[in-house]
């Protein structure tokens, strides 16, 4: 199952307010996938999309336009769920290019022939603006399962930017799937001394630590990802297990009715149900 970004993580990982998303979405520019816990959800088509917004707005580009291209994209490509991550969209003396392989055409629907090279590699030494899209990439290996090309992606960026928040936590993920707890861990630490709010990078630790088998531990980073976001149904979730363990089960009734409140129909909703009409 491919993994979906509220509105709020794809704000922080785009660099837009959470009102804009939801602004671009109403217009029809980035469908979003879902509804979740309340917010919109988008896959990573989603965010490539909002990413190619975000990119024209910077460069000038009316809403108006955007929506021009949207719409040819549709007719170009009848099936396209996210026409903005189908094509590249860019600018070309002025005015708006929809390029897909090797074919070429504006928003209008001219046709234009492309006698452009093929790109030139990328080179070794990044400049600054091209870790974004690494980071793009990163996780486009992610959500295709290709582990090993998104750890070596994560560690150029961070070879360059040893601050990039988001990059430390994806890459403790990466090694936590292979086994690699003792640095993932540092990893999410590093993060935390960054930016303790992060969500993320506290509902990761604690999964962590309670698969250490430290609960305590666990619990106080998943109380510390809800500060960040108390409707984070997950962190309830795993909380409530965690309580269970710990034999406390008074507290784990509180995160199993604040999970069922967020997610009716979610995992193990009718047997939460069912435990707590026992109780």
């Amino acid at each position: 199952m491919k993994r979906l970004y509220d509105q709020h993580e794809v704000s922080r990982i785009v660099g837009v307010s959470p009102a804009r998303v939801r602004h671009w979405e109403r217009q029809g520019l980035i469908p979003s996938r879902a509804k979740r816990r309340g917010r919109l959800a988008f896959d990573f088509r989603g965010l490539v999309a909002l990413r190619t917004v975000k990119k024209l707005r910077s460069q000038g580009v009316s809403l108006g336009k955007i929506r021009k291209c949207v719409e040819r994209v549709r007719r170009f490509l009848p099936d396209s769920q996210q026409p903005l991550a189908e094509v590249r969209v860019s600018i070309f003396q002025e005015q708006l290019v929809l390029s897909r392989n090797r074919f070429r055409l504006t928003p209008e629907g001219q046709l234009l022939l492309d006698f452009s090279p093929a790109p030139a590699p990328v080179p070794r030494a990044l400049p600054p603006e091209a870790y974004d899209s690494l980071f793009f990439q990163a996780l486009e290996d992610e959500e295709e399962g290709r582990w090993a090309a998104a750890r070596r992606k994560y560690e150029l960026i961070l070879a360059a930017l040893p601050e990039h928040v988001d990059a430390l936590v994806n890459l403790g993920n990466v090694l936590h799937l292979s086994g690699a707890d003792t640095r993932a861990a540092a990893l999410y630490l590093k993060a935390l001394g960054l930016e303790p709010q992060h969500v993320e990078a506290n509902y990761n630790l604690a999964n962590l630590l309670e698969d250490r088998g430290e609960l305590q531990s666990a619990v106080a980073y998943y109380r510390r990802a809800l500060c960040g976001d108390p409707d984070f149904a997950p962190a309830h979730f795993n909380l409530a297990v965690v309580w269970e363990r710990l034999g406390d089960r008074v507290q784990a009734r509180v995160h199993w009715r604040r999970y069922l409140d967020l997610e009716p129909e979610g995992v193990g909703a009718d047997f939460i149900r069912q435990r707590l009409k026992e109780e």
